[in-house]
């Protein structure tokens, strides 16, 4: 009795097994059939440009403050990043995200301790989804902006 269980279970288990592999082939890359089944879709937004006083003068060290995105018909998605311009005034902040059509909220701003010189200024920058080239499956291209900005001089107290 006990050798014919063995046997039932062992040519079970030869049957799973085999149907486990042919099944499993399913999955393989050789039999795929187009769009992937797992992933979220994404794009890239690109944003740069300069930033210049009044006289056209490259600004270097000005803070590049993004605050949020808003996506069309979302909530806004808080990003709260910082960076600073570079010696020739240009600046570059790229954003990865839902391919939607897209709002990034901008500030510039002088923090350079505690005489800033330039008063703050901010930009909304808005892509359409349509904007967006060069995709390719789940990644659904990239689209770029360019925003120049001129910081007007503080005036003196």
């Amino acid at each position: 009795m006990k050798k014919n269980n063995r046997k039932f279970i062992s040519g079970t288990n030869w049957a799973l097994a085999g149907l486990m592999s042919l099944l499993g082939f399913s999955a393989c890359d050789i039999f795929k059939t187009g769009a992937d089944e797992y992933g979220t879709p994404y794009a890239e937004f690109v944003v740069s440009g300069n930033v210049t006083d009044e006289n056209g003068t490259a600004l270097q060290g000005m803070g590049v403050i993004v605050s949020h995105a808003e996506t069309a018909g979302q909530n806004a998605v808080e990003i709260r990043d910082t960076s600073f311009t570079k010696e020739n005034g240009g600046f570059e902040y790229h954003y990865t995200g839902f391919p939607a059509s897209m709002d990034i909220h901008m500030k510039f701003e002088d923090i350079s301790a505690e005489n800033a010189r330039f008063e703050p200024d901010s930009a909304k920058v808005s892509f359409l989804r349509t904007e967006l080239k060069g995709g390719k499956g789940w990644y659904e291209g990239k689209a770029e902006k360019t925003v120049n900005i001129v910081l007007k001089n503080r005036a003196d107290e």
